[in-house]
């Protein structure tokens, strides 16, 4: 026999005594499949506490009349199996989304921000959730928007309008079934408006000697028209803002305004829309106050800035 012979031999030896080794082993049995975690029911936590469906029910949702064990043993049964209430269930026994619309016509203002906050803040207190919405100053996006959160059957609207006439809100949504709160409106109102708006009033034959701005846009807008003209406010025209930025007073001059609370117009619509939604209501209208701050832009003496 050759040595390569040989060397074949040899080799083809091993491989079986390998191969008879493997066969002789154990196999591992394949892994067996793990059916997915079930969400815990209502009926799963009645059942770890020993009561009935209806009595688990109660004790999770406050309602008296039941013995303090009774809770207890409920709510730890709960918390155990990590126990979520079904927000469908409870709409459709409530008939009640829980869900409130907010419409605002631009969502990347400072006004509409601090509304959506305080508003916020008031409906997660009452168990509602918040659906934001932006029109982007668009009539028949604010339409849409509507038709949206109708659609999703919210309970209740906090709308500023883009400045939809009363009879097209009206043909979109039925009050009567949908409580709105209306807490701003919108006319003319974009930094491109006012400096337009001020070009124009500027080139007067008699021009103005004093100006009101119904937002802080426009009167940055109308700014930027008196820079152009070369006119110098106050020298030559006061300005006033029926709004308080927060940048006010950085402005050079800095910028005389009419200052509100935006959060508190938010947390107070929200308040009247969550009495609207539980119990009829007659509407009502409701203001809230103001604060003059006097700064360079008006020409008259500064006062200490808020």
């Amino acid at each position: 026999m050759t040595l390569q012979e040989r060397v074949w031999q040899r080799r083809n030896r091993l491989r079986n005594r390998f191969s008879s080794l493997a066969a002789s082993e154990p196999r591992e049995s394949p892994a067996p499949d793990v059916a997915p975690r079930r969400k815990a029911t209502l009926a799963d936590v009645a059942e770890r506490a020993g009561v009935s469906t209806s009595t688990a029910s109660r004790a999770l949702n406050g309602h008296g009349g039941l013995a303090p064990a009774t809770r207890a043993a409920v709510q730890d049964a709960a918390a155990k199996l990590n126990f979520q209430p079904s927000a469908l269930a409870r709409s459709l026994r409530t008939q009640q989304t829980f869900t409130v619309g907010f419409v605002v016509p631009d969502v990347s203002s400072p006004f509409y921000a601090a509304a959506l906050k305080g508003a916020q803040g008031r409906l997660e207190q009452a168990g509602y959730r918040v659906m934001l919405m932006d029109a982007s100053l668009d009539v028949d996006r604010e339409l849409a928007a509507l038709e949206t959160l109708l659609s999703h059957q919210v309970d209740g609207l906090l709308v500023a309008s883009t400045g939809m006439p009363r009879a097209l809100f009206d043909g979109a949504v039925d009050a009567a079934a949908t409580p709105t709160i209306f807490f701003d409106g919108v006319v003319d109102w974009e930094i491109a408006d006012g400096r337009r708006a001020g070009m124009e009033l500027l080139a007067d034959a008699e021009p103005a000697t004093a100006v009101l701005a119904s937002s802080a846009e426009l009167a940055l807008g109308f700014m930027s028209a008196a820079a152009t003209r070369g006119i110098r406010v106050p020298d030559d025209v006061a300005l006033v803002a029926f709004d308080d930025p927060y940048f006010g007073d950085l402005l050079e001059p800095p910028l005389t305004a009419v200052a509100y609370d935006a959060r508190e117009i938010g947390a107070t619509a929200a308040e009247l829309l969550v009495e609207a939604m539980r119990s009829e209501t007659m509407a009502v209208e409701v203001t809230v106050p103001v604060t003059l701050v006097r700064r360079r832009s008006c020409g008259c003496q500064p006062e200490a800035s808020r």
